[in-house]
């Protein structure tokens, strides 16, 4: 039976999402979604991070992405010469369309972080959990439910038999970063260098999906390579920050290369400790044949307030009239006060 013009739209927009992942702009704020092995990768004891994306609105009903994570390293960081162990848990929810096509996922991660040496570390990490995807059956409309005069009447019935039960399925996937810092000179002279880079590997179990009877549907492994640095601009106090995203899953690709320009507003105190630090970056992304994306990030001593909007430059742009997605990230890390420091 042929459905409306709306409904298919919705349904065929959701089975495609079922086959790929969401993916966030901000996409260095939401390292748990990257890669496991960045699992307690950060200066401090402990990391909060929350993320949220509204994308195109303007064509209908918004696409809302939520999700939340927690890591830490779960044995000393500067105790140990070899390395430290961190565990994580991240949480999102995608939902999407009229049908309300939810997407939600969690799963628990564990790394391993080895000092090669006193400005290098390798990283390993695997992660495990579970997802659900669902529709809403109460918003789908049928050409059995238009009546020829007023049009539309949900009271009518449908005349369809064919069942859309939501699923569950579990998930694996493992990753590996290495880093590497290079502290400044002396407190003003802001020459250090920094960097990571590394890889992952998602749903190596390719999970099956079936929205109804009859019907399975395989997520693909997403294979995913990303690098960032942060690069000093001596007797400034301003830094570069380059970075690089790309993810192939199933025929899908997403490349993202993106520059900030990360300035210092007001160092820490060396010695009293009652002057936070705080920093300003300014900068933006491209996600290659889909969107333009401006970034801003603030950061406030523990406290990091990111905010990006995507300006839609690919074919889908005469629907959108280029308006794309606007994502907001908060993230809260409470500092590590012993211990040299990695990062």
């Amino acid at each position: 039976m042929k459905r409306t013009i709306s409904w298919i739209f919705s349904i065929l927009f959701a089975i495609t999402l079922s086959a790929q992942d969401i993916h966030f702009s901000q996409y260095n704020d939401a390292p748990l979604m990257i890669n496991p092995a960045l699992t307690g990768y950060f200066d401090g004891s402990h990391r909060f991070a929350a993320n949220y994306k509204n994308q195109w609105r303007s064509i209908g009903s918004a696409y809302n992405t939520y999700a939340i994570s927690y890591d830490a390293p779960v044995t000393s960081t500067s105790s140990s010469k070899s390395g430290f162990l961190a565990m994580g848990a991240n949480v999102f929810n995608d939902v999407a369309g009229d049908l309300k096509f939810s997407n939600l996922n969690a799963k628990l991660s564990v790394a391993y972080h080895l000092r090669m040496s006193d400005n290098q570390m390798i990283s390993a990490g695997i992660y495990g959990g579970f997802g659900q995807r669902s529709l809403d059956r109460a918003n789908m409309q049928w050409d059995s439910q238009y009546d020829g005069i007023s049009g539309y009447d949900p009271t009518l019935p449908s005349n369809e038999t064919a069942p859309f039960e939501s699923f569950s399925y579990i998930d694996f996937g493992f990753g590996m970063n290495w880093s590497m810092i290079s502290n400044s000179t002396n407190m003003t002279s802001n020459d250090g260098f920094k960097a990571n880079a590394g890889f992952s590997v998602s749903h190596v179990n390719q999970p099956g999906f079936e929205f109804y009877t009859g019907s399975t549907e395989t997520l693909d492994m997403r294979i995913s390579a990303h690098g960032r640095a942060q690069i000093g601009l001596g007797g400034t106090n301003t830094a570069l920050v380059p970075s690089i995203l790309v993810q192939v899953q199933g025929s899908q690709k997403e490349i993202v290369p993106g520059l900030m320009a990360r300035y210092t507003l007001r160092e820490q105190s060396k010695y009293t400790g009652f002057i936070n630090d705080a920093y300003l970056s300014l900068g933006g992304y491209f996600r290659t044949g889909d969107a333009v994306i401006a970034h801003a990030l603030i950061e406030l001593n523990d406290f990091a307030f990111g905010l990006s909007y995507d300006v839609n430059v690919s074919k889908l742009t005469n629907a959108t009239s280029g308006k794309g997605g606007f994502e907001v990230m908060l993230r809260y890390i409470i500092e590590s006060r012993t211990g040299k420091s990695m990062y």
